[in-house]
């Protein structure tokens, strides 16, 4: 599978004598698709224009880690455990099998704008997994669904519905009133973030959550005063700005390329 991996291995046992110590190592090598995203981001902000790049056999892996989109598309058996299909229209990480969520959903949709080649998702199926992760009290966003919103995978859902230009088809003025509502109503008494209720605030959060209310053009609610009196999250709001600087290029610069 075309891609960039973790490292120069892809693991296996530190001690032959012991099979129970680690698994061994896989027959085939592959591609990850958090790697290949984070590769493609890096290699663009040092200036390559990725003409070495397999871009044919990227975009081509991504088919094989995006999951059914319904449950009937199981095997039929009752005694089938049906959570299994509750990530149905994310992406999982490698080709042989991992978990699934929001996460490397993003990745598949950044992938895709970076290459400006859209053939290796079903973008209807993308968008139903993110609808189906909408929590039906207060809007924001879980990885999977039925689990609670959150900020890192609310940024990450939202911005993959941008990337694929979907935004205001899927986002209604009921969710995005709700969504605002959860988004600031993350900002503390710091100025800082938090990432979900009853949460300290973080560095991460304050990305993540205010890149949310930038991407529905709600950041204005925000207390922007707070935000620069408080240190750590002024550092946030001055590497968001050197990121767009220095990604402009990438063509992805509509979004917050963090992760």
């Amino acid at each position: 599978m075309a891609g960039f991996k973790e490292g120069t291995f892809l693991g296996g046992s530190f001690n032959q004598d012991n099979s129970s110590a680690y698994a061994p190592p896989v027959n085939y090598n592959h591609g990850h698709i958090a790697m290949t995203y984070t590769a493609l981001c890096t290699l663009k902000t040092l200036g390559d224009d990725w003409s070495r790049l397999d871009k044919k056999g990227i975009i081509n892996a991504l088919k094989y880690l995006q999951l059914p989109t319904t449950f009937e598309e199981n095997d039929g058996d009752d005694n089938d455990n049906d959570h299994e299909n509750i990530g149905n229209g994310s992406f999982q990480c490698i080709a042989v099998g991992s978990e699934h969520d929001m996460r490397f959903l993003y990745c598949a949709t950044s992938i895709s704008y970076m290459l400006n080649d859209w053939s290796g998702i079903d973008i209807d199926r993308a968008c139903d997994y993110i609808q189906a992760c909408r929590s039906p009290i207060d809007g924001a966003l879980s990885l999977i669904p039925g689990q609670e919103g959150h900020g890192g995978s609310t940024f990450t859902g939202i911005a993959s519905l941008v990337l694929m230009n979907k935004l205001e088809q899927i986002m209604d003025d009921e969710w995005r009133d709700e969504l605002i509502y959860w988004c600031v109503h993350r900002q503390v008494g710091s100025g800082g973030m938090q990432g979900r209720p009853n949460k300290a605030e973080d560095t991460c959060y304050s990305s993540w959550t205010g890149g949310t209310l930038k991407l529905i053009q709600a950041d204005q609610f925000l207390n922007h005063g707070a935000q620069c009196q408080n240190r750590r999250t002024t550092i946030t709001i001055l590497n968001k700005t050197i990121l767009i600087l220095l990604l402009k290029d990438l063509g992805a610069h509509k979004v917050l390329v963090v992760f």
